[in-house]
Order: C-alpha cells, then structure tokens, then sequence
C-alpha cells in the first residue's frame, strides 16, 4: 500500500537539517542504570539485538547475550525430481547427525545465553518426531519452524518454559496437541503462515496462551472462523486471506487491550465477513481491507466502538448502504480502492474528522465525497494517487478530475500510476487519437493547492505511445494547476522519455509567444524557471527517478 500512496514534501518544507551538536544528540537512555537498560533490552527479538547493540558502547554492553542455531534440511538433497528412497534416508541421517553434533558442541554456549533461538528448515516430514525432540531440552526462547508440506501435522509444540516466539509455516496443526492440561504460558508471539488448521483448534490454542500479545494468521487453509473468546493481553492481532483459500465468513474478538487489528480479505468469494470487534475499545489502529463491508459493523456510526482510534485503512469495503466515517480521535485516514457507496451524484462529504492529519486516497478516480469536510485545522498531508484506465484518460477525465480536486482547500500531492494494461496493445504508434488535441483550451481556474505531482510509470518495454502519453498527462496537469514539484518515477529504461520531457520544459521556458493568438495562455507562458533538484539513480547507474522544482510568474 506504500507505494501507492507517495508520501512527499513541498518546497517550503525542504530545508537544510539542523546540525548535530552534542546538546540535542544526547542519548536519554545514558541516565538509566544498566541493570534496567538490560532489562529493557530483554523484551527485544533476537532480530532486533544484532542492532541494537551497534547504537552505542553503552547499549552493546547491555544487550542480552543471544545464541542462534540454525538449520536447514535442503542443503543435504539435490534439486532433482525424483530421489531415491535410499539417498532420502541417508540425507536424513546426516540432517540428524547435524543436528545432533551441533547441540553437543555448543551446549555451553547455550547454557550461558540468555536468549537461544533455533530455525528450522525442514524439507520432508520423516523423522521429525525425533528431531524436534532432540531440540526440545534446549529451553529455547524463540523457534521458526518452516515444512515442506502443508498437510504434515506436526506431532507435539515444544514446551519450553520461556517460550516467548513462535513461528510455523506450511504445517497442520491438529486438535489433539490441545487435549492436555499444558499451557503456555510464557508465549507473547504466534504466527501461523500456511498452516492448515481450524477454527475450533484455533480457540483452544490461544486459550492456552494467556499472555499471548502478538497473533499472526497468514493464509491458513481451512480456518472459516476466527473466535478469540477471552484474551486480554492481546496487543496486536493480523489476519490475512489472499488467494484460492475459502473464505473466513466469521471474525469474534473479545481482547480488551486490543490495540493493532489488520484484516486483510481477499480470495475468489464475495463474501461479506460477520465481524464482531464491539468489545475492543481500546483499537488505535485498524485496517479493514476486504471486497465487502463486513456484516456487524454499524455504518452510520462506524468508528464509535472505537473512541480511541488514530489509524485506519478502508477499502474496498463495497455495501448498498451509506457509510459514515466520523471520529474525533481519528488522525491518518487511508481509502483503498473504496466501493463503501455510489457516490456519483453524492455532493455531501461522508468523512467528518476535525483532528485529522492524514488523509491519503488510492483509486481509478478520486470523489471529493469521500475527502474529509471542510478543512481539518491539522491536516497537512493529503495524497492522492490514481491508478486509471488508459482508453479513459481524455479531456473529459481531466475536467472531472479538476471538479472534484477544486473543492479540497488544503495542501494536496496528486500521483498517477500508469501500469502494463491489455489496451496498450490496442493503441497506435502516437497513442490515443485524443492526446494530440490540447484540453485547457477553454478558460479554467487554476488549482493553487496542487503542490506536488508526481508521475509514476510502471512499465516495461517503452513504447511511441507511452512518451505521447506521458506528454499528455503532464501538459494537462500543467494547464490546471502550478505545482512546486513534479517528480518522475519509471524504469531506467524510460530515462529517453524523461529526458524528453526536460527537454519540453526547457523549450517551452525559452518560447514565450507559444499561444500569442490565444487569450488563455497555457502553461508555458507562465513557466518562469524550472530546475531538476534530484537525479536517482538505479545500481547500474542509470537515472530512474527525475525530481523538478518550478518557479512560476504570476502573470504575462
């Protein structure tokens, strides 16, 4: 979603950094004592020591001692189709005898680190009983175990007593693994990428997690339901479903300290989601992207359940009835793609959020229905980025852009994204037959509050076409506003139509009598200064990223 939404600067924000002195570089952690700076470290993934402990002297003097084990079953066969059943064995017998001479040898090590992280790649399913067994006296603090198969079901959970992350991905996890009384207790951190399990084993794992805080669910195959009855130091919670999967038709969360849920819905089903969330109040971030509004939600009064929510990300959501996104506490709002209403002929705003200071829209085109009302005292960053259909690019999607643009009255950054699409192939040498008439003839008000344009190609092979195109786009968006700053993004095969555009700019900053004969001057007549400020280049050196600043006369 990053990339759709450019996050920018204008000419007036660009400023010189200040300098470091040794005033405002001071590390407030220098005032702690160690045992407590230790202690903080503590609660870090392994991850996360390596660099935390290059910050300073006194954060590596610090850091919690770590020892990783790491290994990798495909390093003993041979990418071939078809194995011997004899090689196979013998593969598995070095991959054990690893294994086990590792834990020899470095048995002191691990004795004396106070975190021990194990991964494990394994590439068949025989003898992993045996394996994991082997690696199950350790006590490790973190274990990232990755299979072969989706269907294998691992045969038992390692019971550490300060297990605090862990990782499974492409396995099957059976309900008899929960039958016991065991708990664990210590785990704060579970992901299951790929793993082939069901709902109802779902819920009685985590009710043996009590102090789990981080749950990750990414495309689990057979999971239709997500029922989390009573977990109340759950922080974070990540569902996503992309692909072939059936679809998740019910979501239960009853986590009073909830704070972080993504939800991110999307498979072959249209299918509207029961969600049930009323409990979590505490919601600060909440990102809903999924085909259909979910059934549950309140439309009128979307955000009230949530008096405490900063961030959200909603789309494409699509629903026959009106949705209203209203909150106080609200302060960045992304819309994806939004389908939430027809809004067509809808002239009233549905987002109404005094604090807000993000508001960033990703679409084929832009509604100012779904822009926040009025003008919030805080927002200072608006993106809007716009993904259309070629054919559609005329004269007539300019004008109906610049409607709806002319009524935002703060800052705006507008980005087009023009992708690989089948009806290029349908377009002659010079284009579309309408990029050769100019649109902002007629008489128009310019849109003052454009600051950044930004024009992101991504295409592979340039084309006659793709620099008529580009050609187009720029000389329209030029007529309808002044921009500070335009920047282009493209391959480094497209740097000849970069360089043809400076050119353009160049030649049309010299010739001022371009449109004497017209009473409406374009663009070109009040183009007093152009300056390419940034040249990015690619790891071969070759210009992928054009940024240009403008310095525009107020009249002729």
């Amino acid at each position: 979603m990053a990339e759709l939404c450019p996050m920018s600067q204008s000419v007036e924000q660009i400023v010189k950094k200040p300098r470091i002195t040794h005033t405002n570089s001071a590390d407030p952690t220098l005032g702690l004592p160690d045992h407590v700076l230790h202690s903080i470290f503590c609660y870090l993934r392994s991850q996360d020591l390596f660099n935390v402990r290059l910050v300073s002297k006194k954060w590596h003097l610090n850091t919690p001692s770590y020892f990783p084990l790491d290994f990798d079953e495909s390093l003993f066969f041979e990418n071939t189709p078809t194995t011997p059943a004899a090689v196979i064995r013998e593969s598995h017998n070095k991959f054990l005898d690893w294994i086990r001479s590792s834990l020899e040898t470095s048995q002191s090590e691990l004795n004396k680190a106070e975190k021990r992280v194990l991964r494990v790649q394994f590439k068949y399913h025989e003898n992993v009983d045996d394996l994991m067994r082997l690696m199950d006296g350790n006590d490790f603090h973190e274990v990232y175990l990755s299979f072969g198969y989706f269907y294998f079901s691992i045969p038992y959970i390692f019971q550490s007593t300060c297990l605090t992350v862990l990782h499974l991905t492409r396995c099957g996890l059976g309900e008899h693994l929960f039958h016991g009384e065991a708990k664990f207790a210590s785990l704060q951190e579970v992901q299951l990428d790929r793993v082939n399990l069901c709902g109802e084993t779902l819920s009685k794992f985590t009710s043996k997690c009590p102090n789990i805080r981080e749950l990750r669910l990414m495309n689990c195959r057979s999971l239709k339901s997500v029922v989390l009855p009573k977990l109340d130091r759950l922080k974070k919670l990540y569902v996503q479903l992309l692909g072939s999967y059936p679809s998740i038709t019910d979501i239960q969360v009853i986590a009073p300290s909830l704070q972080v849920f993504h939800f991110v819905h999307y498979n072959s089903g249209k299918v509207a989601v029961n969600m049930n969330i009323g409990a979590c109040r505490m919601l600060r971030e909440f990102h809903l992207e999924c085909p259909m509004f979910p059934v549950g939600l309140d439309n009128e009064h979307f955000c009230s359940d949530f008096p405490h929510l900063e961030t959200l990300l909603l789309g494409p959501c699509e629903t026959s009835e009106r949705v209203k996104i209203s909150s106080s506490s609200l302060r960045k709002l992304t819309l994806m793609f939004p389908k939430l209403y027809n809004y067509n002929h809808s002239r009233k705003s549905v987002v109404s959020v005094p604090n807000l200071c993000s508001f960033q829209y990703v679409g084929k085109t832009f509604r100012s229905s779904l822009a926040p009302s009025d003008s919030p005292k805080f927002l200072n960053n608006t993106c809007i980025s716009l993904v259309p259909q070629i054919e559609k690019i005329n004269r007539a999607w300019f004008l109906q852009l610049r409607s709806h643009l002319k009524k935002l009255s703060n800052r705006v950054g507008v980005a087009l994204i023009i992708r690989d699409q089948t009806s290029f192939s349908k377009l002659s040498k010079r284009g579309h037959r309408l990029w050769s008439i100019p649109t902002g003839r007629s008489p128009t008000q310019l849109l003052p509050h454009i600051q950044h344009l930004k024009l992101d190609i991504r295409l592979k092979v340039p084309q006659e076409s793709h620099g008529c195109l580009l050609k187009y786009i720029i000389d329209n968006f030029l007529w309808m506003s002044r921009p500070n700053e335009m920047t282009l993004s493209m391959p480094a095969s497209f740097t000849a139509l970069a360089l043809g555009v400076r050119n353009e700019l160049f030649t049309g900053r010299r010739e001022g009598n371009c449109c004497t004969d017209t009473q409406n001057k374009c663009w070109r007549h009040f183009l007093k200064d152009f300056m390419t400020r940034e040249v990015v280049n690619d790891e071969k050196d070759n210009p992928k990223n054009f940024s240009f600043v403008f310095t525009w006369q107020l009249c002729s």
